[in-house]
């Protein structure tokens, strides 16, 4: 009996632990950060490519500034650990900068990127963390940066099919 109770404990805890994160992303979804479902507009946006070697590569597309928009668009490796989808901020040297959608000039984006490099220098090529909890229609992006809890950083989400028409904008 006690056999019994055990094993049904273990397979209760089993789907938790290998719970993926990243599921969602597997079929194609993306994830709309501070979605409007009304409008189909997202703050950013963040879809996964899955590499046949295990490497896992993440596109975000940022609004920077709302009016007129410009957004920034970078690519970076990250895994998956204990629950997490983790990887270094990167990726700012190589972003692809777009004006009202249209991306700007190589060498228009050169000084853009370098501000944007020089405001986030505090945090550049350190290791933020992810998790993500389940609260009603949302999602809540927990995030930590080198192992600390950081609240600041935290946004809700949801999880949108590539096919959905949703894009990025104020």
């Amino acid at each position: 009996m006690l056999s019994l109770i055990l094993a049904a404990a273990l397979q209760a805890a089993a789907p938790a632990a290998m719970a993926d994160p990243l599921a969602p992303a597997r079929i194609g979804d993306l994830q709309c950060y501070r979605p409007d479902p009304v409008r189909k507009t997202c703050r950013s946006m963040a879809g996964y490519a899955f590499a046949a070697d295990g490497n896992i590569l993440n596109r975000a597309e940022v609004l920077l500034q709302d009016s007129p928009p410009v957004t920034m668009t970078t690519v970076t490796l990250v895994t998956v650990k204990d629950g997490a989808v983790c990887g270094p901020i990167s990726g700012i040297d190589k972003a692809q900068i777009a004006f009202r959608g249209r991306r700007v000039p190589e060498a228009d984006a050169v000084p853009i990127r370098a501000q944007i490099q020089e405001s986030m220098a505090s945090v550049l090529g350190q290791e933020v963390c992810t998790t993500y909890r389940r609260s009603g229609d949302w999602w809540i992006a927990e995030v930590k940066l080198n192992g600390v809890a950081r609240p600041d950083m935290g946004d809700t989400l949801m999880w949108v099919p590539a096919s959905a028409g949703y894009s990025v904008q104020p």
